[in-house]
């Protein structure tokens, strides 16, 4: 009967583990010239172009894209256009990314034209300091004229209108080979007056996007103001900076020099990125005419343009993934602060970042991240060897006391005090630690939970290939054991995804079994219970992680075997 009760209390706690370790290491759900810089202060950061909004039903991008005329944009990372009506980039695809690992799979599409089931987009221009119609501006409906038919590598485009008072207006292109656009707004005073202008950039994004919904991600708002990186999901815009109640928030509106702005997804990034010397005055806004409509841009200096003058107002624009290593490259190279910082690491950064750089250093070396992880997990045992290295000798000479502390139970069987007593005793003539087992696992956890955020947050790992059946480090072992491990093509419902056991995860519970053969049983059945469980519940659980992650976990498992038996043999051999 105290059998039967201890052995429900093992399974009990067993239970609460992978509860703890499910919120801990949740599974990710399934988805996919400045002349008159001081006056900037007198301008109103807000800037409200939206159309009447249209409640029609939304209509295929392609359908829109050939209802005007547009330049064509045609490098390595991006395709897509720049709608000539309005002079506006509402049209972007990520050529090197895909939606899904199947093989017809679209390519990611970024921007989308107002009129498609989630519009999203960049528009540029400029406002009249008198907020009077003295000087014909361009608006959304305007019809620009371009000098060449394509943006690429060697092209760069620039769009003219010409309103009646002979001033014209110019927005100049330019875009390198990953995801950086430049962005020159122009104006040519051929009139008899001043203007007295300023410029402005939005980000728009038309209705609530689909998002993960995760804790341990941040999908939304994201900026880098003032050194300071603000973070907002898209319910904190729709409460503070709603176009239709009061303002209830600072960050709606706030001023700065340099930064950044925009709004990021999981693996994907639009962001506005003004002269880092320039002063901006920032606006983000929610509004509803229909469809929900976040916005997020910002306002330039004031310039007095006299008859006859002209001035240029430069700023770029970041749009596509979130790549450690391009980041960084615009961070050093254009000095854009905190770039990298778009990934979102995390309250533990100070790991999360560590680990990222060395497998993806790592990957330069071997071609290959699950080769990588594989090289980083080496890389962690070699830095603690020396705690594993005690650890695993307490534990041998752990092993080694287990017949003289099995006789110190039957010597005091009724006495738990004594025999307490006295197995310290022994602990302490021979040097063991009963707990110094559990020290490395400890130091592992954060580790593992870093490399798990990197896993999760990264674009490196997306869709990245390792040998075999897995394809996707980034997604769970696709082989299960429901479909006899691919032998049965079967879509095995979501209710019983816990028990589609992979191959993967079962090499680490096998791994996590065999450690646990070499270690000394603990003196507590009902302990020793769990401890036998373990294994098995650590294979359901890790089933549905990240194959780079169990992979870690494996490899692991298999190091600490082979230290722990070298270690355990020097042991032996020395007592004879």
């Amino acid at each position: 009967m105290n059998d039967q009760k201890n052995l429900f209390l093992a399974i009990g706690l067993s239970i609460i583990i992978i509860i703890f370790f499910q919120i801990l290491f949740p599974t990710q759900p399934i988805q996919n010239t400045n002349n008159e810089s001081n006056k900037i202060d007198n301008v109103s950061p807000s800037i409200d172009t939206e159309k009447t909004l249209s409640l029609n039903i939304p209509k295929p991008k392609e359908e829109i894209l050939i209802s005007n005329k547009r330049v064509k944009i045609d490098t390595p990372s991006l395709k897509g256009s720049i709608n000539l009506q309005g002079g506006i980039l509402d049209d972007l695809t990520l050529t090197k990314y895909k939606v899904s690992m199947e093989e017809n799979s679209k390519n990611i599409d970024l921007f989308s034209p107002d009129g498609s089931m989630n519009p999203y987009y960049v528009e540029t221009g400029w406002r009249n300091i008198k907020n009077d119609s003295s000087i014909e501006l361009p608006t959304l409906e305007t019809n620009w004229t371009t000098n060449s038919s394509t943006l690429n590598l060697e092209n760069i485009v620039t769009l003219s209108w010409k309103n009646n008072q002979n001033v014209t207006f110019k927005i100049t292109y330019e875009l390198d080979q990953n995801y950086m656009f430049s962005i020159k707004q122009e104006i040519i005073n051929e009139s008899d007056q001043n203007l007295e202008l300023f410029p402005y950039r939005l980000i728009k994004r038309i209705n609530t996007p689909d998002t993960i919904n995760f804790f341990i991600l941040h999908e939304g708002l994201i900026s880098l103001l003032n050194d300071e990186l603000i973070e907002k999901d898209y319910d904190d815009l729709s409460e503070d900076c709603s176009s239709n109640n009061n303002i209830k928030s600072s960050y709606c509106d706030t001023k700065s020099s340099g930064g950044w702005l925009g709004f990021t997804d999981k693996y994907w990034m639009a962001t506005l990125i003004p002269e880092q010397t320039q002063k901006v005055n920032i606006n983000f806004r929610h509004g509803n005419n229909g469809r929900d409509n976040y916005r997020t841009g910002y306002v330039g200096e004031i310039f007095n343009i006299s008859a006859g003058g002209s001035i240029a107002y430069k700023g770029k624009l970041f749009a596509g993934a979130k790549n450690l290593d391009i980041l960084n490259s615009y961070r050093k190279d254009l000095l854009i602060p905190r770039f990298t910082d778009a990934i979102d690491w995390g309250w533990f950064s100070f790991l999360t970042k560590p680990v990222s750089y060395s497998i993806n250093w790592f990957y330069k070396k071997v071609g290959n991240f699950g080769l990588a992880i594989i090289a980083f997990t080496v890389l962690m045992r070699i830095i603690l060897f020396p705690l594993a290295h005690t650890s695993f000798k307490s534990m041998a000479k752990m092993k080694k006391l287990q017949p003289e502390m099995q006789r110190l139970k039957e010597t005091y069987p009724d006495d738990r005090q004594k025999m307490q007593q006295e197995l310290m005793a022994l602990y302490r003539r021979e040097g063991a630690n009963p707990v110094a087992g559990c020290l490395p696992i400890l130091v592992q956890i954060p580790v593992f939970f870093s490399l798990y955020k990197v896993l999760f947050v990264t674009i490196e790992m997306y869709h990245a290939p390792f040998y075999g059946w897995i394809h996707d480090l980034s997604a769970p072992d696709p082989l299960g054991i429901l479909t006899l491990f691919g032998l049965i093509d079967w879509n095995v419902p979501e209710i019983l995804s816990i028990v589609n056991i992979g191959i993967l995860p079962i090499i680490m519970g096998f791994t996590m079994w065999l450690q646990q053969k070499l270690n000394p049983a603990p003196a507590d059945p009902t302990q020793a219970r769990i401890f036998a469980l373990l294994p098995f519940v650590f294979t359901f659980v890790l089933a549905g992680f990240a194959a780079g992650l169990v992979l870690y976990w494996s490899v692991n498992n298999i190091l600490s075997i082979a230290q722990q038996w070298v270690i355990q043999r020097k042991i032996l051999a020395k007592n004879g």
